[in-house]
């Protein structure tokens, strides 16, 4: 079937030049006034073209294949409009538009595999819009969504960071970067997300069960990230923006440039971000936070009567400090796990007598090579296809991923390597019919993924295997069906998945000493590091829901939902001592996969000065699979190799909370705007004690405020879309807590203060942006906190008892936050957004088109 649909694709590239596509053109204008309205977005999310009306109202799309797709008109002062349009032939369509202080009220999305509305989506979406992106400071990409209702970070430093949504994350949330699966190291704890913070343009987050669509890892939902859509036809344009952050001095570029030609369409970017070590007002500077990473992402892609085919690659580079917390036993003072010149006599570390303690210039360098650190590479090729069939469109996209990590400890020597092979696949028919309301959705898709660990470094270094080469084979077909009624919604599926999981066996000599190496099985006295496996598994998943528009523009949503997740490598096969989480790390390759039940219930408003939506849900998980931190005989920690011991197991967990937003925008006051987010997560262990009754890395109750200030602009003025802004986020304390073995600390309250500003600079000759200038104030009062969600809170250790040998010493265990690491103080940023677009050979500093949405 794939092979048939890449001969179609290949004669229909080779016939394009021939093929007149259909185009799309009208005029928008104020409802009231009938004034012709200047840059509305008329844009197709599905097919990601679009364009921007001129001074008179007009705009045009040209290549648009043939089709039924949900389009999105909109601009900032006036209310989104929506409307599904069947394309055949050239069409003109008008649009009047009503004025309002806010465009984000009817958007589509995309996420859920077919194209429909918030409003309409039974389950609980959120979209993130590239102003939203824009207009804030972080220091990677799960940062910059993390304070949203219901989703939160796992962060080990500022430069790793893992999502969480509704209290599930790892992998049980799929994070995808336009369609494709980014998979690479997403079981780890201290792997983040290799997703350039620069290529992201927005993002539609799914808040509750989504394996129907996307298979096992989309348990607990699925964070969607979109590129920046593609040009509209006959131009050239780009931006260069630059970006300064004062507590780690992070330094962010990035020039991106793309262009559209008869629906050839294509687009270039080049990325590259710099941090030396964060400060708190606690510690002063955090010994072992910098990291620098850079990207070159390129799209080149035809939009044609038959179809649209596009191809992405990219190459992404990481270097990240990972902080292990190691102190000196009198001063509390950061110092190296080694003196710098230690020696290795005889299998074991001699200290030298060389700097014990990092001096100012090593936290203030921006060369993440010191202390111990990971090398990162994650290099991709996407390539995506839609050609239509009769009525509806098959889709068929494949890629390929290649991962490379490397943990450093000192030098330059790896200890670990782990190279990981992903083959992402997707096939699917959707059709929808204008007139009846349904729309379809079936198909099938998966992955094929292999890993191979490094051979052991040359001796004295150690080498570490975390989990064996292995090969993993999923597969799934489901089929989702949309009806749309007046005021009525249904959406349902069913899906079936399968699950091969083979890990190769590997034996050791000599464990753990500078003379290891892997040998064949039988070799006397030989240590088993991993045993041979070989498991199945399958199950269903399915969803039923429903929204209804009520009057006075209130609605309510429910979704029923069984989800399925196979466990991951690391939970069936780990043993060995995790270098990122200084602890020992033990599988079990008899758990069984996790089955989820889920209720989703939602009732909100979408009127003109007000939008708000109360969601609640209940998540009921059979073979909830979590790491557990084992006990010796004695009560004590289970140490091996100076750590404590963790191994996964299973329990029945129940999951449940309530999230809520609040959107005030007087039409009659539109210079005034207050957001406000609330997110609340519980979580219980059937069967346990006290001390194990919770599920570990439950987030603590969030509630988020924003007050923005909008000025308006004289008509004389080059300053346009002022704003001010001030916001505050406060964190109850969390005492719902897996404490058992001090697996997990309560946190304490605390509240943060955040401020910001931002204009454009405009050509008072053409009205057109020159430059965008944005400053954000976090932690305005500098106050010392730890997120509850930080790892870093619990790495700690005295006097280099963090290192492999551990010079005999045992590490220390925080029995309360204050003994870890604090998260970030105050942190100034300043970001400027330079546009340009070209024509013919002129090049324009006011070229503002970019960008489409």
């Amino acid at each position: 079937m794939l092979a048939k649909i890449c001969t179609l694709l290949f004669l229909s590239l080779f016939s394009a030049p021939y093929l007149k596509a259909q185009s799309l053109s009208g005029t928008v204008a104020d409802s009231v006034s009938h004034q012709p309205i200047q840059g509305v977005t008329i844009y197709f999310p599905k097919l990601k073209s679009g364009t921007i009306t001129d001074a008179k109202g007009n705009y045009k799309i040209a290549a648009l294949p043939k089709g039924t797709y949900k389009m999105d008109v909109r601009v900032l002062g006036y209310t989104a409009l929506t409307k599904q349009i069947t394309i055949d032939g050239d069409i003109i369509l008008d649009f009047a538009m009503t004025v309002s202080s806010t465009s984000m009220k009817e958007v589509i999305i995309t996420a859920l595999g077919i194209s429909t509305t918030i409003r309409r989506a039974p389950v609980p979406l959120t979209l993130v819009s590239h102003e939203a992106f824009q207009q804030q400071a972080s220091t990677n990409v799960i940062d910059a969504i993390a304070k949203l209702p219901g989703i939160t970070a796992i962060t080990t430093g500022p430069g790793v960071s893992k999502p969480e949504i509704n209290g599930l994350g790892y992998n049980r949330v799929l994070t995808v970067m336009d369609g494709e699966r980014q998979e690479e190291f997403q079981w780890g704890d201290e792997h983040g997300v290799l997703i350039d913070p620069y290529a992201v343009y927005d993002a539609e987050i799914i808040r509750g069960a989504a394996s129907l669509q996307y298979g096992a890892n989309a348990e607990a939902g699925v964070v969607s990230f979109k590129s920046q859509p593609f040009r509209s036809m006959g131009r050239i344009d780009g931006s260069v923006q630059s970006e300064y952050q004062t507590n780690n001095g992070l330094i962010g570029n990035t020039i991106d440039i793309g262009g559209n030609n008869n629906g050839l369409v294509w687009d270039v970017r080049g990325s590259y971000e710099a941090a030396h070590s964060y400060s708190d007002p606690h510690d002063g500077y955090v010994w072992g936070t910098a990291f620098f990473q850079s990207n070159i992402r390129a799209v080149i892609g035809l939009n044609k009567k038959w179809g649209y085919s596009r191809l992405t690659v990219s190459t992404l580079h990481k270097q990240i400090e990972i902080p292990d917390g190691n102190r000196d036993s009198t001063t509390r003072q950061f110092e190296f796990d080694v003196p710098l010149g230690a020696q290795f006599v005889n299998g074991k570390y001699v200290p030298g007598t060389g700097q014990v303690f990092p001096t100012k210039a090593n936290f203030l360098s921006y060369n993440p090579d010191i202390t111990s650190y990971q090398v990162l590479n994650h290099n991709e090729v996407w390539w995506q296809n839609s050609i239509n069939v009769g009525k509806g469109r098959i889709g068929a996209d494949i890629g390929y991923t290649a991962s490379v990590r490397h943990e450093i400890d000192t030098g330059t020597v790896a200890e670990e390597n782990m190279f990981v092979h992903d083959i992402p696949y997707s096939v699917k028919y959707q059709v929808e019919g204008d007139s009846t309301g349904l729309k379809l959705t079936t198909g099938f898709n998966g992955m094929y993924e292999f890993m191979n660990n490094g051979p052991e470094p040359s001796s004295p270094y150690i080498g570490i295997f975390e989990i064996p080469d292995y090969h993993i084979f999923d597969i799934g077909g489901y089929g989702i069906l949309e009806k749309d009624f007046k005021n009525l919604t249904l959406i349902g599926g069913l899906r079936y998945d399968l699950r091969s999981i083979t890990g190769q066996p590997m034996y050791l000599s000599d464990y753990f000493t500078p003379e290891q190496k892997e040998v064949p099985a039988g070799t006397p006295g030989a240590y088993t590091q991993f045993q041979a496996v070989s498991q199945k598994y399958t199950g269903f998943s399915g969803s039923i829901g429903a929204t209804y528009q009520l009057p006075d523009h209130n609605y309510v949503k429910l979704n029923i939902a069984k989800s399925y997740r196979a466990p991951a490598i690391n939970e069936l096969t780990s043993n060995e001592l995790n270098p990122g989480a200084f602890a020992y790390e033990l599988g079990d390759i008899n758990l069984k996969a996790e089955q989820g039940y889920e209720v989703d219930a939602a009732y909100g408003n979408n009127s003109k000065d007000v939008n708000f939506e109360v969601d609640g849900f209940c998540n009921y998980i059979n073979n909830f699979i979590f790491s557990d931190r084992l006990a010796a005989k004695n009560g004590a920690d289970s140490i091996l190799l100076g750590k404590p011991i963790y191994k996964y197991g299973a329990n029945t967990a129940i999951i449940a909370g309530a999230t809520a937003y609040l959107n005030i925008h007087p039409t009659d006051a539109k210079w005034f705007e207050l957001d406000n987010g609330f997110s609340y997560i519980y979580t219980f262990l059937r069967g346990q004690t006290d001390s194990t009754q919770h599920v570990p890395w439950t987030p603590a109750p969030r509630l988020t405020s924003e007050l923005k200030f909008k000025l308006t602009g004289r008509p004389n003025s080059v300053l346009t879309n002022t704003f001010f802004k001030f916001g505050l986020e406060h964190d109850w304390a969390q005492n719902d807590i897996y404490s058992a073995q001090y697996t997990e600390l309560p946190s304490y309250a605390y509240t943060l203060f955040n401020a910001g500003f931002g204009t454009n600079f405009i050509s008072k000759k053409n009205k057109r942006t020159v430059c965008s200038l944005f400053i954000n104030c976090t932690n305005l009062t500098n106050i010392a906190y730890i997120d509850h969600t930080s790892r870093t809170q619990y790495f700690w250790a005295y006097n280099g008892a963090n290192d492999p040998t551990n010079f005999g010493k045992t590490p220390a265990v925080v029995t309360r936050q204050s003994e870890g690491i604090y998260n970030m103080g105050r942190n100034i940023g300043f970001k400027m957004i330079i546009p340009i677009g070209i024509a013919g050979n002129k090049t324009n500093l006011a070229g503002d088109d970019h960008g489409i949405k």
